[in-house]
């Protein structure tokens, strides 16, 4: 195999940066070297560099007829979403904030898409797992030579993500790349170099996210692999080989709709298992804001409140205060905070883009050859996961560019064949060997 070409380079490289963009904690942080608006997620510079991110990934989208390679079903809800939630600014508390997070939203999913239409898998995941440890090691030096190397007040490590949590998301990120990058790389000449390296930065990751004490994304992490692990199990059972050759997708939307019936069945048990592992069945307190927050939805349960804008409702700050002590500034949880910022409307249509991602994603994976097919499946479990703990549905987070990215993976051609050749109508920037092994015939 031939070393990358200067254009996968080239391309490379603009993914590496853009996900280093998406992480936040960098460009926040040199964002601070000089005079900077508070909150940072709404400062000027800030957002500028962050919407120059999406535009390049939209530009290479809309050219070369990149953009069908998105699913039309999953590009229209997605379009729908974004729209209903800019919407929402007309009766938002704070209408700049609800136009400005809905917009972003919608600039950040449209990166994802455009980077996973515009590039081989192997550049994504490769250009993306660069990016993202430039982050991750920037944060290790700081931990190491500022004491206690980190900003957050129990010492926890955050480096330069500014709280612990962030830190162990982007970490966790970083390790399940790492993986993929392997199964990749598993061919090349220079595996074992690559492999060293993996090994390496799988390592410092799993010290940073002990370090950071925020161990919820290793858990998303593990119960990804599981349930990509399951699907390449069931190939056996369904799909082409199996033994029932029952439609992958139609089995796909059967075992999600399980595992939402489990997962209920364990959310009203809570207090009894959680108790048993230590834990506490409001999670740290997250519960009670999620009891304010649908208490306000159930007064505009339709249209919402306007997409983070009741954080600005002096009533609702009071609110939430009285029920914890504390006002977060968000709910810790994006689908409670679609269901009061954008109301049934927008969380259903945020439920069926997850929905199509989920059937999309299984249905690669039971479908596909080899590992390297189930990737897509993991990261999206994993995404789902983190948006039960965090609010990450926001303007320039990784996660919602990797929707994006997931949306276009999943519904690409699996490693059950070859790849299709290039045309004007889905023809990638690079050309470099595909994530089966498969030379592009270029």
């Amino acid at each position: 195999m031939e070393l990358p070409s200067r254009r996968t380079f080239a391309v490379g490289s603009v993914v590496a940066l853009g996900a280093l963009v998406l992480t936040t904690g960098p460009l926040y942080r040199v964002r601070t070297w000089w005079a900077f608006s508070d909150p940072l997620a709404a400062d000027v510079a800030v957002v500028a560099v962050q919407v120059l991110v999406g535009a390049v990934a939209i530009v290479a989208l809309a050219t070369d007829g990149r953009w069908r390679r998105v699913d039309p079903r999953m590009g229209v809800v997605a379009l729908a979403l974004v729209a209903w939630m800019a919407f929402g600014a007309l009766w938002s508390p704070d209408a700049s904030t609800t136009l400005r997070e809905s917009l972003m939203v919608g600039v950040t999913l449209a990166a994802g898409m455009g980077a996973a239409a515009a590039v081989t898998e192997r550049t994504l995941v490769v250009g993306s797992w660069i990016g993202i440890q430039l982050g991750l090691a920037w944060s290790a030096v700081v931990i190491v030579t500022v004491q206690p190397g980190s900003q957050d007040r129990g010492g926890e490590f955050a480096g330069v993500y500014f709280n612990p949590n962030s830190l162990a998301l982007v970490a966790a990120v970083g390790i399940f790349l790492s993986f993929v990058a392997a199964l990749q790389l598993a061919r090349h000449q220079h595996r074992w170099i690559a492999f060293g390296v993996l090994t390496a930065a799988i390592v410092a990751d799993l010290w940073l996210i002990i370090g950071a004490g925020a161990l919820t994304p290793l858990v998303g992490l593990v119960v990804g692999l599981a349930v990509a692990g399951s699907a390449i199990l069931g190939r056996r059972i369904v799909g082409p080989v199996g033994r029932w050759p029952t439609d992958a997708g139609r089995v796909s939307a059967v075992v999600g709709v399980g595992l939402v019936a489990v997962a209920t069945v364990a959310w009203a048990t809570r207090s009894s298992w959680l108790s048993a592992v230590g834990r506490s069945s409001t999670l740290t307190g997250r519960t009670e804001a999620w009891d304010v927050a649908i208490d306000w939805f159930w007064k505009q349960p339709i249209v919402g409140q306007g997409y983070l804008g009741a954080w600005f409702d002096p009533e609702f700050a009071a609110a939430q205060l009285a029920a914890r002590g504390e006002v977060l500034g968000s709910t810790h949880n994006s689908f409670v905070e679609l269901l009061l910022g954008a109301g049934i409307v927008g969380f259903g249509l945020a439920v069926a883009l997850f929905a199509l991602a989920w059937i999309a994603a299984g249905r690669r994976a039971l479908t596909g050859v080899g590992l390297l097919a189930a990737w897509p499946l993991a990261a999206l479990v994993f995404v789902i996961m983190e948006n039960l703990a965090e609010t990450l549905w926001v303007g320039g987070q990784l996660a919602v560019a990797m929707l994006g990215a997931i949306v276009v993976v999943s519904t690409s051609q699996s490693s059950s064949g070859p790849p299709p050749e290039p045309s004007s109508a889905g023809a990638t920037i690079d050309s470099e060997v595909d994530v089966v092994g498969v030379e592009r015939g270029r």
